[in-house]
């Protein structure tokens, strides 16, 4: 049990300097070796863990998905209505500590493997499945099930383009700003009444003052990059 969880640990450790490497040096640019480095082991260690650079990738894709879920779950924590828990998901997406435009780039070179590894693929999938069950779900509060699930699948491809968007260098984008977006987007389609506006303005206010001060912390950062 004690080596199956070092084991685990070293597999976590490496991963996230795996994803180190391709924001330093891009997917290309990405070796065995310069994990390595990053990790302070030998490329030998790293084959120990993962078998080839394929797989380490597919390690890397889980990695940064499942940050995300763990950002998603930290704030969930706090949101107490569907108001807050549909601006939950919309704020975990844009958080600082996972949206920059190093990570994105990173992210945007990690995108590109997927169509060349099926693995990756199936991880991808489910990791869209995921997010657009989420929104679905808060959404049948506003709308019918069938129009949430659309509106779900539209969110869901907005928050791509704007990773792609400033992985690509094509516009910067801070994270204000990509929730503003998304936000403008999502309002075409709920009722923006006076009193629904207020409550929209209010939960965004709550959830994204608990991610400044849940999200932001050494603590928190470290346990999800050890999970």
């Amino acid at each position: 049990m004690r080596s199956r969880s070092i084991r685990t640990i070293r597999r976590a450790e490496l991963s996230n300097a795996a994803f180190e490497a391709v924001v330093r040096y891009g997917l290309r640019g990405t070796t065995l070796e310069k994990v390595g480095e990053i990790a302070g082991v030998s490329k030998g260690v790293v084959l120990h863990h993962f078998k080839d650079k394929s797989s380490l990738l597919e390690a890397v894709i889980r990695r940064t998905n499942g940050m995300l879920s763990t950002s998603l779950v930290e704030l969930y924590r706090h949101a107490e209505t569907p108001y807050e828990r549909l601006w939950a998901i919309i704020i975990a997406n844009f958080h600082e500590s996972i949206f920059n435009q190093a990570v994105c780039q990173a992210w945007v070179s990690l995108m590109a493997e997927v169509p060349h590894n099926r693995e990756c693929q199936r991880v991808q999938i489910a990791n869209y499945a995921r997010v657009a069950s989420n929104f679905a779900h808060e959404l049948k509060s506003f709308v019918p099930r069938d129009e949430a699930r659309i509106i779900a699948r539209q969110l869901n491809l907005l928050i791509d383009g704007i990773w792609v968007r400033v992985g690509s260098r094509v516009e910067p984008l801070d994270g204000a700003r990509a929730i503003g977006d998304l936000e403008y987007e999502l309002m075409k389609f709920l009722p923006t009444d006076d009193a629904s506006l207020g409550h929209h303005r209010a939960a965004r206010e709550k959830i994204e003052n608990v991610a400044r001060i849940a999200l932001g912390t050494r603590a928190f950062l470290e346990n999800s990059m050890a999970r």
